[in-house]
């Protein structure tokens, strides 16, 4: 495969995370931002979609497959004791730091019909669409320019850190340690899948108790 063809499409894949953020600052409604938020992140899978079925990707350039439950349990409990380690680990120094730089708008509306569909169906969308580009696709991206696991780790949380530009410093780091721990795992076990199910459960911890 030409190498340089998964960067095209993971460059193309991130862009419209970066620009779904402007609509956490620019709509005028809790369920006009969601809606723009679940059309953005369909649009990615799709495109992605067509890539495999175009052979532009090959499948295992996702890293969706695991081969072992045993092994699957084990690196998923230890990503989620790892995840929740440090959430509360950092809580008390990512404190300060709630709303700096902040620029969203946007607040979740609990008293909305459409907010249980967004606790289940849209966490969902949001756990599989940010690991599929940005770790999944973000590792065959970047192994065509380097097989340093330290530069992987680094660039993928970074990117993965500035997509979440709208919501605020604190945000920001969080993003970037949580992109950190998710890629371990996933170059440890060449899978997603246990970054996937922990980063819904993380959403939903998280969501539920603010």
């Amino acid at each position: 495969m030409d190498r340089t063809r998964p960067r095209v499409i993971y460059l193309i894949s991130i862009i419209p995370f970066i620009l779904n953020d402007f609509s956490r600052v620019y709509a005028s409604s809790y369920s006009q931002w969601v809606l723009v938020d679940y059309a953005c992140r369909l649009a990615v899978l799709g495109f992605v979609a067509v890539m495999v079925g175009r052979r532009s990707l090959a499948p295992g350039d996702l890293f969706l497959s695991f081969k072992g439950k045993g092994a699957l349990a084990y690196w998923t409990l230890l990503l989620a004791a790892m995840s929740y380690g440090y959430h509360l680990a950092s809580g008390p120094w990512l404190a300060p730091l709630d709303g700096v730089w902040s620029v969203s708008t946007v607040a979740y509306d609990r008293g909305s019909a459409l907010f249980a569909l967004d606790m289940t169906l849209g966490l969902g969308l949001v756990a599989v669409s940010e690991e599929i580009v940005f770790r999944g696709l973000a590792l065959s991206t970047l192994k065509t320019f380097t097989r340093n696991p330290v530069v992987i780790l680094l660039a993928s949380s970074l990117v993965f850190a500035l997509i979440h530009w709208s919501t605020g410093l604190g945000n920001i780091l969080d993003s970037f340690a949580y992109g950190l721990l998710f890629m371990a795992v996933t170059l440890r076990t060449g899978s997603i899948v246990p970054a996937t199910v922990i980063h819904y459960c993380l959403d939903f911890y998280l969501l539920a108790r603010t």
